[in-house]
């Protein structure tokens, strides 16, 4: 029986990973993917039949899973939450949410009284002052989950932030770098993940996802959307196919894109004074052809595509997906189902 179920709730897609962990190697135990049937349970004010409708959809495909299980995990999205670096000075374990709440007056978008604020404890210095990851997420959307969670049977363990999961992935995979950047290629939006030593450095979202780049061939070259997307799929940002053509429809919006990653890494430097070593893609946009090369080149720096199943025996199972090919995309899903794990 598997351990806990981790449950990526994406725009596009709902994806699910089980993991069991015997002595000396995890064993997946079952994954699926199904479509997410709206977006709008999200946004403030959605509707009860919003959130029913996931909860039907994460029910169904947790049934064709068999899984027995009914413990879960899942990540808010990075763009419908407010992260920080905190420093506060000595405190005791039950001084620090206080502190918090002052804190996040600073930084918290909306009214303390309509978030939930959560934290885990990054360093402690020899004198005792703290380094705290915050995170701030509104009480309606939190509601929201936990409907969808139970309408759909499933135990709520713990609703955490992308960059938590991630940072389990990279522990699991065993990523030698200490300073290490990720990139989350969504459908409508990017998340930049800073790590410093293993420790989450920064976390922040970019409004620049898959759709964009599909939406910037479909009106560059006046194609339908879904022939715009296969043929992102197919070329990507090659110099050399179609004469160049999809490269140069897509390479504004990939600009921008790389533009924030670079302020990014320039953060990261200025404040650690150390240089980003690694930048790792995840998400469904990760392996578009000649996106690691292009930013290799523009960046400077080694790009890879994370291997979330390198180290995990998938043979108990047959997979619907080849997860050495396809395997990044269930990043998220994977951090999740190792809560408590790794």
């Amino acid at each position: 029986m598997s351990d806990i179920i981790g449950v990526d709730l994406g725009l596009g897609s709902i994806k699910v990973v089980a993991l069991n962990k015997g002595q000396d190697k995890f064993t997946l135990a079952a994954i699926g993917e199904v479509k997410t049937p709206n977006g709008e349970w999200m946004k403030s004010g959605a509707t009860k039949k919003n959130v029913e409708e996931v909860a039907i959809t994460l029910k169904s495909l947790i049934k064709d899973l068999k899984l027995g299980n009914r413990q879960a995990v899942v990540a808010l999205p990075e763009y419908e939450i407010v992260s920080r670096l905190v420093s506060l000075p000595p405190l005791k374990e039950s001084e620090i949410k206080d502190a918090l709440k002052f804190e996040a007056e600073t930084f918290v978008p909306y009214p303390l009284d309509k978030v939930s604020i959560d934290y885990e404890v990054i360093e402690e210095d020899e004198a005792g002052r703290l380094t705290v990851f915050a995170i701030a997420a509104r009480n309606d959307l939190i509601a929201n989950y936990v409907k969808i969670f139970r309408e759909a049977g499933l135990e709520l363990l713990a609703i955490e932030s992308p960059a938590v999961s991630m940072r389990r992935v990279l522990k699991q995979i065993a990523t030698a770098s200490e300073a290490t950047m990720v990139v989350d290629i969504g459908q409508k939006y990017s998340d930049i993940i800073g790590f410093k030593s293993g420790n989450i450095y920064f976390a922040r979202s970019m409004s620049v996802g898959g759709e964009s780049l599909t939406r910037a061939i479909s009106v560059n070259l006046g194609l339908d959307e879904a022939s715009a997307e296969e043929y992102k799929k197919a070329y990507g940002i090659k110099e050399m196919e179609l004469e160049g053509k999809i490269k140069n429809a897509i390479m504004p919006v990939f600009n921008s894109m790389a533009e924030e990653i670079r302020r990014a890494m320039a953060l990261y430097a200025e404040s650690n004074n150390k240089t980003i070593e690694l930048l790792v893609l995840s998400g469904g946009g990760a392996k578009m052809p000649g996106l690691a090369e292009e930013l290799t080149r523009l960046l400077g720096i080694e790009v890879q595509v994370i291997q979330p199943f390198l180290k995990i025996d998938s043979q108990q199972i047959v997979a619907p997906i080849d997860l050495g090919v396809e395997g990044y995309r269930f990043s998220t899903a994977v951090g999740l189902a190792l809560r408590d794990m790794v």
